[in-house]
């Protein structure tokens, strides 16, 4: 029987926080939360490649990217996880896994901890819980980055650290795409700005030890955002965590390495 591939929009309301939302394909559901300064675009054709491996995926613009709701204010993660239960309210999803990226892990964990019943597991990838005083430099670089750069230099600079050497090295035009469609206007930027100085004051230790389900943790070897000691111990944290170092790869481990695919549709299958 062929999959409905038919990709269905909607837009899930909060008081007056707005969140654009879509859905395709049919089976165990899988929610995807993109990291910091980013929305759906993030993850390219993800979803198309989760509903041909079986799943249901929803992707989302988090508030502060457009066709989403603007962000003001300060950012805070909790809020940031209402949004996601606010999706899967608007969707009548009962129960999802979650694939979440860098900042978006952490979103995840804070899902995880409010309606624990929702979420059967998650893949945390190149995404830690601890505060380190390397991991606050890195927010703290972050926010400096997108408070006095241009766009076009804040695209370069950025690209220097989102992908390993390996992948820089082999797949230069590639990485020269990438940088070339960043759309980081003044309100991606202040929101990176918000979410940088969210960071820089968390820690999220106490947190994921009130997570239960299971976590694959996911680190690249070649990762100079979030470090693999990082990566590793936050999954010695959790109490169903598990950590999974990923030889050859930086931050953007999903497009970097064809093997974090596979490894996170297998482990979310054994959960369906």
């Amino acid at each position: 029987v062929p999959r409905r591939t038919q990709t269905l929009m909607a837009v899930a309301e909060r008081g007056d926080r707005r969140v654009r939302y879509a859905t395709q394909g049919d089976g165990p559901t899988v929610l995807l939360i993109p990291g910091l300064g980013s929305g759906a675009r993030l993850f390219g054709t993800l979803p198309r490649r989760f509903v041909r491996a079986g799943f249901r995926c929803v992707d989302f613009d988090p508030v502060g990217v457009a066709p989403s709701s603007p962000h003001s204010g300060d950012y805070h993660l909790d809020e940031a996880a209402r949004d996601v239960l606010a999706v899967l309210d608007d969707a009548a999803i009962e129960r999802v896994s979650l694939v979440a990226t860098s900042l978006g892990g952490k979103v995840a964990l804070h899902v995880a901890q409010q309606a624990p019943e929702r979420v059967a597991g998650m893949a945390l990838l190149a995404s830690s819980a601890v505060a380190t005083p390397r991991a606050r430099r890195i927010y703290r670089f972050f926010q400096i980055l997108a408070e006095r750069l241009e766009p076009p230099q804040l695209a370069e600079i950025l690209a220097t650290f989102l992908f390993g050497s390996s992948f820089h090295n082999r797949h230069p035009k590639v990485v020269g795409d990438i940088v070339r469609a960043m759309k980081l206007d003044d309100p991606t930027r202040a929101l990176m700005i918000a979410q940088a100085q969210c960071l820089h004051t968390f820690d999220g230790s106490q947190l994921v030890r009130e997570v239960t389900c299971p976590c694959l943790c996911f680190a690249g070897a070649e990762d100079t955002l979030t470090g693999v000691d990082e990566v590793r111990a936050t999954a010695e944290l959790l109490p169903n965590g598990h950590f999974h170092l990923v030889e050859g790869a930086g931050h953007s481990l999903l497009l970097e390495a064809a093997e974090v695919f596979d490894r996170v549709a297998e482990f979310l299958g054994a959960l369906a």
